[in-house]
């Protein structure tokens, strides 16, 4: 079967039988390389040998794509802290082929799977393979692995060819650490709409320190949330009925979010800029979402909606002193049906006294006392 057709044939499987794994592994863009002598994954393509692939069955293809988009998904960088590198991503692989294996997908010879490690954490498994190897803290083992190659590729020999950890790019940027993140969300949506959740995947999230987990994390999981109470299911996405799958399909009028730029005297330029690029990064990260970004200090001086892709071009009035009861009362009046506002501000001003019936989000630039809400300090 020709290379194209065989991805084809396990993308199509695993979203039927397998509707979490087969939505994911579709965000992946197939590319054919010589580059490579067997598969990599930088977290956007899937890049592959034509030769090596067209040696695989439809099932080994399934568990290859699998096993790629669960590394981007569980956010593995995001928990290694200060273990080395190779060893880790070596714990994390065995972490998911158990995951696999308890779902259903079927584990080539040569994978990392251990059945002992079955009900274990990454980081219990990471620990395991520590004692079995018997590495004391000074030891040299991984240290190469910190940083993956800049191809992100693996040469492979075929008897190795489902251990390619080194080829699965770990290390994402935040945008599209983020981007996986929403997307597992609502693959997990439509899972568990059809009963279908893969067995065992809340095993692998094992929660993280406050302490290790940087504002960017926290802010675009509040905004994933939102997305997620806010998506449309109906109608489908047409793009997928030929193929007898219907999915989700995004809505402006449903799918939204709300923002507010504090520009008052208190908000430096530094600052007012560090805004902006925090708005515009998730304008980036959360495609065919409408946002409605409101300018405000003591009034509000503009409304501006925009959708991804959208030029970004306005000026920023305000300078004067910092009251946050207009806008609330401007969302009120002009935005009703908004489930979440995230304000960028200092902290420093005049509250409502009633909370709004909505979500809000304080993306503060330091620690303040705010009377309701969520208080996230992004600058420090």
């Amino acid at each position: 079967m020709k290379s194209e057709q065989l991805l084809l044939k396990a993308k199509s499987l695993l979203t039927v039988k397998y509707p979490y794994f087969g939505m994911l592994a579709s965000r992946l863009k197939d590319e054919p390389s010589d580059s490579v002598s067997g598969y990599a994954s930088n977290g956007k393509r899937f890049i592959y040998n034509v030769e090596f692939l067209e040696r695989r069955s439809v099932e080994e293809v399934m568990f290859i794509l699998t096993n790629a988009v669960m590394h981007h998904v569980l956010s593995h960088q995001q928990r290694k802290l200060n273990r080395r590198g190779r060893l880790w991503q070596l714990a994390t692989d065995y972490a998911i082929n158990n995951l696999l294996s308890k779902s259903g997908l079927s584990i080539p010879v040569g994978a990392n799977y251990n059945k002992e490690y079955e009900l274990m954490y990454a980081e219990e498994i990471y620990d395991a393979l520590k004692n079995d190897l018997n590495l004391g803290e000074g030891d040299a083992f991984g240290e190469s692995g910190d940083t993956p190659p800049e191809s992100s590729v693996m040469e492979q020999e075929d008897s190795q060819s489902f251990s390619n950890i080194d080829g699965i790019t770990d290390i994402l940027e935040v945008e599209d650490e983020s981007q996986w993140q929403y997307a597992a969300s609502i693959a997990q949506e439509v899972a568990q709409r059809k009963g279908a959740m893969p067995l065992g995947l809340e095993r692998l999230g094992k929660k993280v320190k406050p302490a290790d987990v940087d504002w960017r994390f926290e802010l675009y999981n509040a905004v994933n949330r939102h997305m997620r109470n806010n998506y449309a299911f109906m109608p489908p996405n047409k793009k997928h009925i030929h193929r007898g799958i219907a999915l989700p399909s995004l809505t402006s009028d449903t799918l939204s979010l709300c923002v507010a730029v504090d520009t008052s005297g208190s908000i430096d330029d530094q600052l007012l800029g560090a805004f902006m690029e925090e708005f515009k990064t998730i304008m980036q990260n959360f495609p065919s979402v409408k946002i409605e970004l409101i300018i405000a200090d003591a009034k509000v001086h503009a409304h501006h909606t925009f959708i991804s892709g959208d030029k970004m071009d306005f000026p920023l009035k305000g300078g004067g002193g910092t009251d946050y009861r207009p806008t609330f009362d401007y969302v009120e009046a002009n935005l009703p049906m908004t489930t979440m506002l995230l304000y960028f501000t200092d902290g420093e001003g005049s509250y409502p006294r009633i909370p709004p019936n909505y979500e809000v989000l304080w993306a503060l630039s330091r620690k303040a006392k705010v009377p309701f809400g969520r208080a996230l300090v992004i600058f420090n």
